[in-house]
């Protein structure tokens, strides 16, 4: 008996002492990020900071891998939780590699967010382009054209789940910073032909855009009319609830008519965005019509400019 409890005692012992570690390393970003074990061949690109979790976005140049890691433990009384989630990914997401060093940085508010060798948080929000700035660039043939919001944490490769079937929420290959809900911003996606079936994606997040090159989604192009489209995409940010924790805001040609569709997940709690499926009742669907707002193309016409 006396054996037993003696056991007993030391596993209780064990779990508060390695609880302690981990409650200890998960006080800092360092520690954090030592825990979640990010291997050396992948280079951290992101970083998100709220309460007792933690965010590490990072891209392996060799396998062309995008790579969520999430980590959290609530108290000393319980263990701590890690998640991954990862994608393969055609843009080049090297130029974002973060110097280490930044992770002593950390702000002491949450929510956080570091980018692009910068630290926001919701006092000093990241500057996301503005419709204005993204619309009035593509007044020629596009393929795509569609902005991703998120209110807070990392977001990559989200689906609908609808009976056995999967449909795309937000665009999956594509990294999703957050805005922290001050603003209604968020990262923009363009997809321009090339002819022959191929496209460049190019991403713009606050002051920085990376490329790609992607087989199209679409294999239809189109022009867009500058100011009906931006006032669109502007208002259907602005139509998302306080409740919205992810949206993608995009534009369909049924020329001349252009639909501005939105598919928003319209509830939040920690740890959402490693979700990868979400029934349908999550999702809240939106669409504004615009008259005359683009004119279907060919790549061909494209081609002769």
């Amino acid at each position: 008996m006396k054996k037993h409890l003696a056991l007993l005692l030391v596993l209780i012992l064990s779990f508060f002492a390695y609880n302690t570690y981990t409650y200890h390393q998960l006080s800092s970003a360092e520690g954090a990020y030592k825990l979640v074990g990010v291997p050396s061949d992948e280079k951290l690109i992101a970083v998100y900071h709220d309460e007792n979790s933690w965010q590490f976005a990072t891209y392996n140049p060799k396998t062309k891998t995008l790579k969520v890691y999430y980590i959290t433990q609530n108290s000393l009384l319980s263990f701590r939780t890690k998640k991954t989630k990862s994608v393969k990914t055609s843009l080049n997401y090297s130029p974002l590699a973060l110097d280490l060093k930044l992770l002593e940085k950390v702000p002491e508010e949450t929510p956080s967010l570091l980018f692009a060798g910068k630290w926001y948080t919701e006092q000093n929000p990241p500057n996301f382009p503005t419709a204005n700035q993204v619309v009035k660039e593509y007044n020629k043939t596009i393929r795509r054209m569609a902005l991703l919001y998120a209110k807070r944490e990392l977001w990559i490769k989200t689906y609908l789940q609808v009976d056995t079937r999967a449909y795309e929420v937000g665009t999956e290959d594509v990294l999703v910073i957050p805005n922290f809900g001050n603003t209604p911003a968020g990262v923009w996606v363009v997809e321009i032909p090339q002819g022959h079936g191929n496209s460049t994606k190019i991403v713009y997040y606050p002051d920085f855009k990376i490329t790609g090159e992607t087989s199209p989604v679409y294999m239809g192009s189109f022009v867009l009319t500058e100011k009906p489209i931006e006032t669109a995409f502007y208002t259907a940010l602005m139509n998302l609830s306080k409740t919205t924790s992810f949206a993608k805001i995009e534009v369909y040609c049924l020329s001349p008519k252009a639909d501005i569709d939105t598919v928003a997940i319209k509830r939040y709690y920690p740890g959402i965005s490693m979700k990868e499926y979400f029934p349908f009742h999550y999702l809240h669907k939106n669409t504004i019509e615009v008259l005359w707002g683009c004119k279907i193309t060919t790549d061909s016409e494209e081609d002769l400019k």
